[in-house]
């Protein structure tokens, strides 16, 4: 009786070497997919989800900071609006005008009074305005009743008049210590004119001598 081979014959050898041969490529293409270094395949429509995704971000981004500046630009605008107005803007912000000693001159009377020319030859004279004679009138009498002496004399016959101021000095030198007092006292006048709705400070007044 013929004996049985216990080896596996030459043929089956050769193919299970093949089928280990095959995993074994399998498993290191497998393994080396990951590999550091190793690049990778990014395709047309990768490109496109990062590029919607990065958009998104931006426009999301916008939203909240444009958001918030809308907040805090309402909130500065309400503050502007409902603060308390502590000084009214249309009232003069000049220093409130020091009191004026008031001297005993010559009483006001009617406009008639007021009308006159009693400047003497040779001496210098303030004009405080020279305006209509309306306006003189009144300025004259606001005057007078603060003490100082004041005329109003009629220019021509335009309905213009000047208002002067008494006395007459003899110099026109803000050093000479009456034209300087006497200077200094209008212009406080003057002050106190302006406040009581007057268009003007008597800021332009100016000496003129008298000749006769």
């Amino acid at each position: 009786m013929k004996r049985r081979q216990s080896k596996p014959a030459l043929l089956e050898l050769f193919k299970t070497e093949q089928g280990d041969a095959v995993n074994t490529g399998a498993d290191r293409s497998g393994a080396s997919a990951w590999e550091p270094g190793r690049s990778m395949r990014v395709t047309a429509g990768h490109l496109l989800v990062a590029l919607t995704v990065v958009m998104v971000l931006v426009v999301v981004t916008w939203m909240i900071a444009f958001r918030q500046g809308e907040l805090q630009a309402r909130a500065e605008l309400e503050s502007v609006i409902f603060q308390p107005v502590v000084e009214d803007p249309v009232l003069d912000a000049s220093p409130a005008p020091q009191p004026v000693e008031v001297v005993a001159g010559p009483s006001s009377g009617p406009d008639d009074a007021l009308l006159g020319d009693p400047r003497q030859a040779g001496l210098f004279y303030f004009v405080l305005a020279e305006t209509r004679l309306e306006g003189a009138l009144r300025l004259a009498r606001f005057c007078r009743e603060l003490g100082l002496e004041t005329w109003v004399i009629p220019r021509d016959n335009a309905g213009l008049a000047r208002v002067i101021a008494l006395p007459g000095v003899v110099t026109t030198s803000r050093s000479e210590e009456a034209c300087r007092v006497l200077d200094e006292r209008i212009g406080a006048i003057g002050l106190r004119w302006k406040d009581s709705g007057g268009t003007s400070s008597l800021e332009d007044r100016y000496l003129v001598r008298w000749d006769g």
